[in-house]
Parts: structure tokens; C-alpha cells; sequence
């Protein structure tokens, strides 16, 4: 017994000796596998930013595809530097987080992006027509669309004339949107379609340096107002997109602006031409598929009024809940309407638990969108409180809860529905077609025809590069 327990203190031992010695060596090994690992991705570092600089492809994908498969924060500060430092040389990443902050604070100082602005000041003609140029954008689209259908040789798709924009894309980032040809070609158009982002420094100084790039490239940038009071101040208290005094600048630098402004003077930057043209007006009325349909199924009508509000803080600001609330307890008091509200947890509405228990108001919290179309379907009438977002522009306008209850009590009149063809109205001045024809004239308006030709060629050579 004792032997056999000496042999074991022993074998012990030497296992102890033996598994240190292995545990070294695989340390050892991981080691040289990390230094190594690490090494060959810094030159791949400077291989990508050698590749991006020598192509100044900053609206591409090739980048964008390239920072995603490298995905750890060296990457993403090497992709920084490639968008906000054209002369920049491809740098060892640096390591430590202090490092790397100063690293990037470097990146984006205001002198980083001076020789891009200095090519757009000197590219800058200045636009001397008319502001407001919806006529002639008008005319221009009719003479657009007559000559397509007029040309047997061109009735093709591929030929179809129109702009629109493009769906979301991961390159160039939110909030860009790239704008395309009916073909799906990119036409070398982007637009800027929302105020950059607070929260993340860095990640907005990315965005407003490619706003000078693209516009020193030769590429053509319009803002899109649908975003709140985008380009003016945002009011939203609780949200992290605001304007500042660098984003004015921008906003001054962009060569037209789609808007929803009954007066726009007070929110476009003054010189930049502008029309009456909205996302909403891109819109297919004709669309019915699996996602959802616009084409009216026939349905029943079940409710008097329809209001959408996602909630939380954020929509209850921007959805007006403050007025709403107050304003539909009044409206079922004087009319007994029954009211959808569309998204919003009313359980913890206290005050309007005997409306839901009486079915004065039906709460949708979550509703596929193609339920979501049916549910509009189903109402007499939608309403937006919305001050600082978007409304639509038919319909009644009010300010308070009695020009609220007014203004319901107008659509009810047996003429006034006589009269009320909404679904009508939008195919005769809005859609998918008309807009895009639109999108195209107003373009080529302000911009000419020779700058949207080498807008649309620039983007046509660098997607041929290899």
C-alpha cells in the first residue's frame, strides 16, 4: 500500500512537470499565432488603403464590402481614415484606446476635409433661375414622358425614362440614399435625406467628410426633406439628429432639395432650387403583392377615425399624442366614433380604459404591414396630429381639439363626401411613375444636361473597374 502510494506521488509529479511544460509550449504557440495573425492583417490594412486611395471610390461598395469582412474596431479606423484623408498613406493601426481616439480625433479635424471643399468651390456654378421650379419641372417631365411613348425604338424597359430613389443601402450609409434610373443603373445622384447622427462622433464626421468627396468627385447630392423639420432644427427632444453649424454648410452645398413645406423659404437653404416632391409621392397605388396591397380590396368600414402612433417617446413628439389623446376622448363624447389607434400600448392609458372596454377605441398594438393596409382600408378616415413630421397634403387642417372636432364633423356632411375621391386624387398628381418623370426633369433642370451625363458616367467607369 505504501509503495503503490510513493509510485503515485511520484507519477503525479512528473504529470505536474510534463503538463507546465506543455501548457508553455501551446501559450507559446497561440502567441506566435496572434503576433503573426497580426502583422498579416496590418498589411492588409495598408493594402486596402493603398486600394481605396488610388481609386477614390468613396460611394462604392468595394470599401463598404471590405470594412464589413474586417469588422474589428482597426478596421473600422483604417476605413475612417481612407474616407476622411485623401492624402492620408496607409498607417500601422495603431494599438491602446487612448491612441486610437487621438488617432481619429487627427483623422477629423476641420483641415481634413479643405482640399475637398476647395475642388467644390471651384466646381460651384452658381444657380441663377427660379427657386421654386415645380412648372417647369412639370412641363419638362410631360415632354419627357411624350417623347419615350412617341419613339417606337424606345418603348423598352431598359429605356423607360424616370429617377427614383433606390431602396436602403449598406454603402454609401444612412442617411444617403443612392438615386437610380428605371434600369437600376446608378445615375451618379445621392441624396442626403436626414440630419447626421449625435450620438456617435465619429461616425458622423464620417458622413458629413463623404459629402465633400462625392461632391469633389463630380457626383451630384440633393437633400430630401420627410425627416421632421430636415434641414431646419430638429425640436424632437428625444431624438439624437440635430443640426449644426458644419451641417448648414452642407446643407448649402447641395445642388436641389425635394421638400414637404407649405413654405419652404423658412427651412431650404436660401439658393438651393427646390420643388414640391416627397418620398410618399414615389409610392405605387397600383401595388398589391405578398408584402401588401395599395389596391382597395372592397373591404368594410369599421372605423370612424384611424391613427398610427408606434409609441414611446420618441413618436408620442412626433405623432402629437399630447393633443391626440385629449382630442379623441372629446370626439367620442360629442359623436360616439369609434376610433383604431394603430401601435400603441394602451394599458397603462388609465383614462381610456372605458373607451376600449366600450369599443369606442379598438387598439392595434402589432399588425403586419399588409394588415396594417387593410386596417386603413377598413376606416373612413385617417388622421395625423403631426406638427414637426410629415402630413399629408389633402384633407382638413386643425390646430387644437375644437377645430379638431370641426374639421371631422366637415368630413361627415353628406356633399362634402359626395366630392372626397383621395384614392383618385393621388393617381391623377402623384405615384411612382409621375414622381420619377419628375425626380428626372427637375435634375436635369437645375443641373443640366451635361453634368448629369458626367455624373452618371463617373459612377459608370468606377463600377467597371476591376
Amino acid at each position: 500500500m505504501k509503495g503503490n502510494k510513493f509510485l503515485s506521488r511520484e507519477n503525479s509529479t512528473t504529470w505536474r512537470a510534463w503538463r507546465k511544460t506543455t501548457i508553455r509550449v501551446f501559450v507559446g504557440l497561440n502567441l506566435l499565432i496572434i503576433v503573426g495573425f497580426y502583422v498579416a492583417t496590418s498589411s492588409f490594412h495598408g493594402g486596402l488603403s493603398h486600394m481605396d486611395e488610388s481609386s477614390s471610390h468613396i460611394s462604392g461598395t468595394d470599401a463598404h464590402r471590405h470594412g464589413r469582412m474586417l469588422g474589428a474596431q482597426e478596421g473600422k479606423q483604417q476605413q475612417l481614415l481612407t474616407l476622411a484623408d485623401p492624402n492620408g498613406d496607409a498607417r500601422a493601426i495603431v494599438s491602446g484606446a487612448s491612441q486610437a481616439e487621438a488617432h481619429l480625433k487627427e483623422l477629423h479635424q476641420p483641415q481634413d476635409v479643405r482640399a475637398d471643399k476647395a475642388v467644390v468651390a471651384e466646381q460651384t456654378r452658381f444657380y441663377t433661375g427660379p427657386l421654386d421650379v415645380d412648372e417647369a419641372t412639370m412641363k419638362l417631365a410631360m415632354v419627357i414622358n411624350q417623347t419615350y411613348w412617341d419613339d417606337p425604338s424606345e418603348k423598352t424597359w431598359w429605356n423607360k425614362p424616370g429617377y427614383h430613389l433606390s431602396y436602403m443601402e449598406d454603402y454609401p450609409p444612412y442617411p444617403y440614399q443612392r438615386i437610380k434610373s428605371e434600369d437600376g443603373k446608378d445615375t451618379g445622384v445621392v441624396a442626403l435625406i436626414a440630419p447626421f447622427y449625435d450620438l456617435t462622433y465619429y461616425r458622423a464626421e464620417m458622413a458629413r467628410a463623404m459629402f465633400w468627396r462625392m461632391k469633389a468627385n463630380g457626383q451630384v447630392v440633393i437633400g430630401i426633406s420627410s425627416y421632421q423639420e430636415f434641414p431646419g432644427q430638429i425640436t424632437n427632444p428625444f431624438d439624437d439628429r440635430h443640426t449644426t453649424e458644419a451641417d448648414w454648410e452642407i446643407y448649402l452645398a447641395t445642388d436641389g432639395w425635394l421638400h414637404c413645406f407649405r413654405e419652404p423659404e423658412k427651412w431650404i437653404p436660401p439658393g438651393v432650387p427646390r420643388i414640391l416632391l416627397s418620398e410618399s409621392d414615389f409610392h405605387n397605388p397600383e401595388r398589391r403583392d405578398d408584402g401588401g396591397s395599395l389596391q382597395p380590396w372592397g373591404l368594410e368600414k369599421l372605423y370612424d377615425v384611424a391613427y398610427s402612433n408606434q409609441g414611446g417617446e420618441w413618436n408620442d413628439w412626433a405623432r402629437n399624442w399630447t393633443l391626440a389623446k385629449p382630442s379623441f376622448i372629446q370626439l367620442i363624447a360629442e359623436t360616439n366614433a369609434t376610433v383604431l389607434i394603430l401601435g400603441r400600448d394602451l394599458t397603462k392609458e388609465a383614462d381610456l380604459q372605458p373607451l376600449v372596454a366600450s369599443g369606442n377605441i379598438v387598439s392595434h398594438e402589432k399588425a403586419l404591414w399588409r394588415d396594417f393596409l387593410k386596417l386603413i382600408e377598413q376606416s373612413r378616415s385617417l388622421v395625423t396630429f403631426n406638427v414637426h413630421d410629415a402630413s399629408p397634403r389633402t384633407g382638413e387642417d386643425f390646430v387644437d381639439t375644437a377645430s379638431f372636432i370641426q374639421a371631422y364633423k366637415r368630413l361627415q356632411e353628406p356633399e362634402r363626401k359626395a366630392r372626397l375621391r383621395p384614392r383618385q386624387w393621388y393617381r391623377e398628381n402623384s405615384g411612382y411613375y409621375r414622381a420619377s418623370l419628375q425626380l428626372q426633369a427637375f435634375l436635369h433642370i437645375v443641373m443640366g444636361d451635361e453634368k448629369m451625363r458626367s455624373a452618371k458616367q463617373l459612377m459608370t467607369d468606377r463600377h467597371a473597374e476591376p
